[in-house]
Order: structure tokens, then sequence, then C-alpha cells
């Protein structure tokens, strides 16, 4: 299942023309808020609640824009999530070029851009397998990985290099400009239709059919468990690299994106594996049991690190792990899924990500302020591993 054989298709083409330059806009923002936390506040606590307020509205609301994504034609889901990524920086440029920008107002567009994140996941991850054949969602997913990781890498170093360069104002407009292309490139697409079969059911008893397609089959729920015990830890920290970065060893934004490019670094490794291997990982859990745990002694080591250069050789390891696990994950579940369901289910899959993703994050930085990063990170990676070894205990039957 090759990246070739997916580009082939000139929709898919487009697409990730769109979806490049928004992943990239999604980076620079992301280091962007996370700076503009730290820079207002100093507080450690403060950084954390924004990482929070980032991604906690996937686990509220993602389910239901999953069923709402399942409901409307794709293309008008995809314009109006595409419309409301380019709003988030546009509202923060506006304040800072008005000299009004406030914490109250970085945690409200915060929570903003998290709530309309929640809708364009599933969107996203309904949208591009339906652009390629069946056999190819696979590559899809992996492509997916790679793109989201190349710009881990770039964009962070750029948010960092233009923050502690030229300003702020500067680094948010270029995010505004990197999310347009998606609402240029949308109408053009045109994706597989989902057959509707029978009498249309109600949005509520959509979201509930959705609810429960992801209980009842034990190798997604296991999927969506393993999510939360295994990524959740070693996705928090790497959103609260600001306190490793300039909170510990004094290195300001660029400090900031070095070390989150960094991360980047490590899951684009993983992505170039994922892209060649497909679909062929889903039937690797050996190995990914393997990577998790390396991951965890990565994550400790980068929270344990004795100097910068050392956080920076752990931080590519954390990352490689990261994306590792996720898209062989993601790549599982996805096989598994017929087309009138995906909207639904991964909103699942989202909300298990981002759910451990963020209360870790907001859990961990706030409790540091009582104890120290170092302990309160390896006492988390001690109940998560109790976790992962349950479930490696009680693999699927499928």
């Amino acid at each position: 299942m090759s990246a070739a054989a997916a580009f082939s298709h000139a929709g898919f083409r487009r697409y990730f023309i769109g979806a490049v330059a928004g992943v990239n806009a999604n980076w620079i923002f992301r280091v962007l808020l996370a700076w503009l936390a730290w820079d207002l506040t100093g507080s450690p606590s403060f950084v954390g609640l924004i990482a929070a307020a980032s991604l906690a509205p996937v686990a509220l609301t993602a389910p239901f824009f999953g069923a709402l994504t399942d409901r409307l034609p794709i293309l008008v889901a995809y314009r109006w999530v595409s419309l409301g990524l380019v709003i988030c920086p546009s509202a923060l440029l506006a304040l800072m070029a008005a000299d009004m920008l406030s914490p109250a107002a970085i945690l409200g567009i915060a929570l903003l851009f998290g709530t309309i994140i929640s809708a364009y996941h599933p969107v996203r991850q309904s949208l591009g397998p339906r652009l390629v054949d069946p056999p190819l969602i696979g590559s899809v997913v992996a492509l997916a990985a790679l793109n989201f990781n190349m710009g881990r890498i770039i964009s962070p170093a750029i948010g960092g290099f233009l923050i502690g360069q030229f300003g702020t104002i500067p680094t948010a407009a270029l995010s505004v400009a990197l999310f347009l292309p998606n609402l240029v490139i949308g109408p053009t697409l045109r994706p597989r239709e989902v057959a509707q079969t029978g009498p249309r059911q109600s949005y509520l008893a959509d979201l509930a059919e959705g609810l429960r397609q992801g209980w009842a089959r034990w190798p997604i729920r296991r999927s969506l468990m393993l999510t939360v015990a295994a990524l959740g830890p070693i996705r928090a920290i790497t959103e609260i690299l600001a306190l490793i970065a300039d909170g510990r060893f004094g290195r300001g934004a660029e400090g900031l994106g070095l070390l989150t490019s960094a991360v980047g670094a490590g899951a684009l490794l993983a992505a170039l594996f994922q892209v060649a291997a497909g679909a062929r990982l889903a039937r690797l859990p050996a190995v990914r049991f393997g990577v998790i745990a390396l991951g965890f002694l990565a994550t400790a080591a980068l929270v344990l690190a004795p100097s910068f250069i050392m956080a920076m050789v752990m931080a590519p390891v954390v990352g490689f792990a990261g994306t590792y696990v996720g898209v062989s994950l993601q790549i599982g579940i996805q096989a598994r899924l017929e087309d009138e369901l995906r909207g639904r289910i991964m909103s699942l899959w989202m909300v298990s990500i981002t759910l451990s993703t963020s209360a870790l994050s907001f859990a961990i930085s706030a409790i540091s302020e009582v104890f120290g990063l170092g302990p309160t990170t390896l006492a988390v990676l001690v109940v998560s591993s109790a976790a992962v070894l349950w479930l490696a205990l009680n693999p699927p039957t499928d």
C-alpha cells in the first residue's frame, strides 16, 4: 500500500496540499498560544491549562461532531471547519494588534480552537479515506501522520524563531495565511459517496449507534483504552514542553520551538517507516508494546534530563514512540470501519487521545508545582504501565 498509489488520485493530491498547509498553521498557532501563556503569566499551571483548553473540547464535543459528519455532505462539513480554523488565529491577531490580549482572551481562543479542532478531526478522518480506493486507506493514515510530523519538526522551530526575532503578530499572521488554502481546495474535491441503506435515523439515534459500535467491538474498544493508557502520558509531556525548555533550562521561545521540533524529528522517522509499511503495522502488536515501553522510558528520561542537550536527545525518542503507537492503532481501527461509521468511531478515537492528553498535561503541570515535574511524571507512568500490561494480556480475537 504505497504512498504513490494514494497520490495517483488527483483529489487526494489536492486535499493533501491543503492538509500540509493546515498542519503547519496548526503547529505554529499552538506554539504561539503556549508561548503567550507563559510570557504573560510565568505560571506552569496556566501553560498546562491552555494546553488542556485547546484539547479538552475534543473530549466533550467530538462524538457529536462525528455523528454530524456522518449525516452532512462531507464537503459542506469540510468547508465550515476550514473557515473556523481561519477565525481563531485571526481573532488572536486582532487582539494583539489592538493591544487587548489578556490571559482570559488566550484561554477563550484556546477553547474555541479546541472546539473547532474537535469538529475538524472527524471530518478529515472521514474525507481522506473517501478520496482513495478502500485498499489504500492504510496509506492515507500513514501519510497523514507523515504530514503531521513534518509540520511538527518544521513549524515549531519556525514559530519559535519568528516569535523571538519578529514578535508574536507576524507569527499569528503566518498562521492565518496557512489555514486559508483548505477553503480554496475544498470545492474541488470529489469524495466517494456513502450509500444510504434504509430510512434516515434521527441525529441522536446515529450518535447512540456510533457509541454502541465503539463499545461493542472489543478490538475497537481495546484500541481506545490503549490510546488512553499508552499515548496519554507520552503526549501530555509534549504539550507542556515550556516547563522544560524555559522553566527548567531558561531557553525561552526558541528553546521551546527546538524541543518541540526534536519531538517531531523522532515522530517523522516513525511516520516515514509507516508510510512504507502501511497497514502491516496493525499486525505487529509485539513491536507496538515494545515501542510503548521505549516511549515510557524516554518520557521519564526527558523530564529528568540534567541538561538541555540531554533533553534534546530524549525528545525524538518520545516523538517516535508516540507516533508509531498512535498511527498503528489508528490504522487498526480504520481498517475495521465502514464509511458510514468513520466520523463517529474516529471521533471516539480523538476523544480518547485528546481527553487523556489534556487531562494529564494539566494534572502533571499542576501537581508538579508541589512535587516537581520528575516525580509527578514517574507516578503517572507507573500507573499507565499497569494498564498497558493488562491490555497486552487481553488481545483481540479477530
